[in-house]
């Protein structure tokens, strides 16, 4: 077994090593984003309680000819409103902080800063090098669970003494022995997480990953071309159900938008009745309806975890879904990507994602360490 991992972590080794060094620079976007623009997210003036209408945010912009696509309210004063629009005349999509009760435009973030997380990104999924890519990735991540498998298997203790030496790492031994206990030692410790790591990694990557995992959770088969056709008796509830959805917004498509956004909001409020991020998005082309979204900021998953309002362009409430009353199977398709990066814990969570791939991108350079100098 010693044999099969070490040519398995000597095949993998650099895919694994850019790929997390990648993943634990993208980890902490949201933040790095936010503090180079401290004073354009940030609000340092003084506010009223009254926070500015939806309505009288859709009609300033449209002045500019500027389409509103998405409003994003923060929970607290302490931050302004992200609008997010489509410029008529110019023909792209942009985006402006305003302040919570003025309306105010204090400014936009700095895009280079985004382009940077962007390629961090593309890096990460299929290191620049599109489906191929992907397949790389998938294909040494999955080397990379077999490694941490048959590691742990190495890693179990043969006598008491063993035990000991597996748990802690000799700082004053000489170089080889610090590096083979940083491999072995942070290995063991970091096992269950890099593992969880994986496997959500492979969720959003793969569709039979997917399957595996919804399925083990108690839903339904993820639906691809390859498994159409043996699935449909299986799916028949699932295919009505979407059958009718699309129905819905055919017929909705119909329809002129003219719906007034302010008592959408507070019929959002009365249905979902609890202080958080509140975040309107408007019609599209593909999902013809309005929808609020409201992330609570009192509970241990206030990052990531979403409570959904829908409505029609004319108004009529259609749907409440709430996170709690979705089965277990739905609720982890809609938080595999913050379980993945560790954001489903907020910022205690990114901290330790961060900690933990920085740990893993060390696992190649350790473990090619301990197989040069057995040469």
């Amino acid at each position: 077994m010693s044999v099969s991992h070490l040519w398995l972590g000597l095949l993998s080794s650099v895919v694994v090593f850019i790929v997390c060094f990648s993943g634990a620079m993208y980890s902490f976007k949201t933040q790095i984003s936010e503090l180079l623009n401290y004073e354009v997210v940030f609000n340092s003036q003084e506010t009223d309680a009254n926070w500015i209408q939806p309505d009288q945010i859709k009609t300033n912009f449209l002045e500019e000819n500027r389409q509103v696509t998405t409003i994003i309210y923060p929970s607290d004063f302490s931050r302004n409103i992200l609008v997010a629009y489509h410029d008529v005349e110019e023909d792209y999509d942009g985006h402006f902080y305003i302040h919570p009760t003025s309306g105010e435009i204090i400014g936009s973030s700095s895009r280079s800063i985004g382009h940077f997380f962007d390629l961090m990104k593309s890096i990460h999924k299929n290191l620049l090098l599109g489906k191929v890519g992907n397949h790389i990735v998938g294909v040494s991540i999955l080397i990379f669970v077999v490694l941490l498998v048959s590691g742990l298997v190495l890693w179990f203790p043969k006598n008491k003494k063993q035990w000991k030496q597996g748990f802690t790492i000799k700082w004053s031994a000489k170089l080889p022995r610090i590096i083979y206990d940083l491999h072995n030692t942070l290995g063991f410790y970091t096992f269950l997480l890099l593992l969880f790591i994986s496997i959500t990694g492979l969720y959003v990557s793969y569709a039979w990953v997917k399957s595996a995992v919804v399925v083990s959770l108690g839903g339904q088969p993820v639906l691809n071309e390859a498994n159409a056709e043996a699935m449909k008796s299986e799916l028949s509830n699932v295919f009505a159900s979407f059958l009718e959805e699309s129905i819905d917004n055919q017929e909705e498509k119909k329809k002129e938008a003219s719906v007034s956004l302010n008592q959408l909001l507070e019929d959002s409020k009365q249905r979902l009745p609890y202080k958080g991020i509140t975040t309107i998005h408007f019609p599209t082309e593909d999902n013809p309806n309005y929808q609020i979204t409201k992330i609570k900021q009192e509970s241990i998953f206030s990052a990531v975890v979403p409570d959904h309002v829908k409505y029609g362009k004319d108004g009529q409430f259609k749907k409440l879904i709430l996170f709690t009353d979705q089965s277990i199977a739905d609720q982890f398709m809609e938080v595999s990507l913050p379980l993945h990066t560790g954001e489903i814990l907020g910022l205690s969570g990114i901290i330790l994602y961060f900690i933990v791939t920085m740990i893993a991108c060390s696992m190649p350079v350790t473990g090619i360490l301990i197989w040069v100098r057995k040469l």
